[in-house]
């Protein structure tokens, strides 16, 4: 019995203390603030997973929330009200040097409704994606078999941009769970990081259930995407991997407005990249982080899914003859100078 009780007084005394950390925000809805809002924190970007803490937000809209370090997904409801909400940074990552700020905006939740399907083995998805209670045109819906991926990248299925009335269409579809995420980019792009001012939108039912000879109908509210506190997009997982540097010209001028991709395949452009920067400034600087250790092949570029399209700017770290960086706990964070040009296929 004393041993039992030895060894269990060292197995409690070796173990590493967990390490609280704190998440701040508010809940909004356009600019008003939002009361009696349960925040909630997941560790899946799904609002059906498990709950890890949760919070009510006061009169002015505040919540905060104590939890161990590490990556989560907030989501809010207002069950009485028919609200949803959502962070547009999700997942988001929190230490315990500071609280993070994460602000999360409100949307109606509008229940589904079903219509036949002429197919008896398939389902069918029908919907409108709506801002600030009016159809969006030109938004891509994408259908999401899991949240492996923190539901970005091309998902399993993605609609035709929606026209002047907002709406979309999938037919022929599998009878299962789908996660349904809208985004329109300003700037026209099918995928890529939200920036500012792009809208997107989170169905409040994911995972929504498609059922065979049913067409399923939803509404789906995007919100504008505001300015992120945050100098990277939210694919890098580990702030201790780190790579900075340059993106030029091949005359050394300094580029805006790319992006570094890391990549674990050699082929830049068809796969989720394991890491993206945010977009360079007018001094061309990137800072990346990386989720593990090891060999990544680096590149930079405008756009983000698909290979690089005639006359956009790319270009790959050239340091090495298959474009691969070894990155580990040891590497010298040595700026980088990556070097772009227009692509040309000829």
């Amino acid at each position: 019995m004393k041993r039992f009780l030895f060894l269990l007084a060292a197995l409690l005394l070796s173990a590493a203390p967990v390490t609280a950390a704190t998440i701040e925000g508010r809940v909004v809805r356009g600019e008003a603030a939002q009361a009696g809002m349960i925040v909630t924190a997941h560790k899946a970007v799904d609002p059906a997973a498990p709950v890890l803490a949760q919070a009510i937000s006061d009169s002015d809209g505040l919540y905060r929330l104590v939890l161990p370090e590490g990556r989560y997904a907030l989501f809010a409801r207002h069950p009485e009200a028919g609200l949803f909400a959502f962070s547009g940074r999700n997942p988001v990552e929190v230490h315990g040097e500071q609280p993070l700020w994460a602000g999360l905006q409100t949307v109606p939740v509008v229940a589904a409704a079903l219509a036949p399907y002429d197919d008896p083995y398939a389902a069918a998805l029908s919907g409108t994606v709506l801002l600030d209670g009016q159809p969006l045109a030109g938004a891509i819906v994408t259908l999401y078999l899991d949240t492996a991926d923190d539901l970005k990248g091309q998902g399993y299925r993605m609609s035709l941009p929606t026209g002047g009335d907002g709406s979309f269409f999938f037919d022929g579809l599998p009878a299962a769970d789908y996660h349904l995420v809208a985004r329109r980019h300003a700037d026209g792009s099918r995928v890529g990081p939200m920036r500012d001012n792009d809208e997107h939108a989170l169905y409040p039912g994911n995972p929504l259930l498609l059922a065979a000879g049913k067409t399923t109908q939803v509404t789906m509210t995007a919100v504008r995407k505001i300015r992120e506190t945050e100098t990277a997009v939210p694919f890098s997982r580990n702030p201790g991997l780190q790579l900075q540097g340059i993106i030029v010209d091949p005359a050394g001028q300094p580029q805006a407005g790319l992006h570094l991709f890391a990549y674990r395949d050699k082929v830049i452009g068809h796969k989720r990249p394991e890491a993206i920067s945010a977009p360079t400034g007018a001094d061309g600087a990137f800072r990346i982080a990386f989720p593990t250790a090891g060999i990544y092949y680096i590149g930079a570029r405008e756009k983000y899914g698909d290979s690089p399209a005639p006359g956009e700017l790319f270009g790959m770290y050239e340091a090495s003859a298959d474009h691969g960086l070894q990155i580990n706990g040891t590497t010298p964070n040595t700026p980088v100078r990556i070097v772009v040009e227009p692509v040309d296929l000829q």
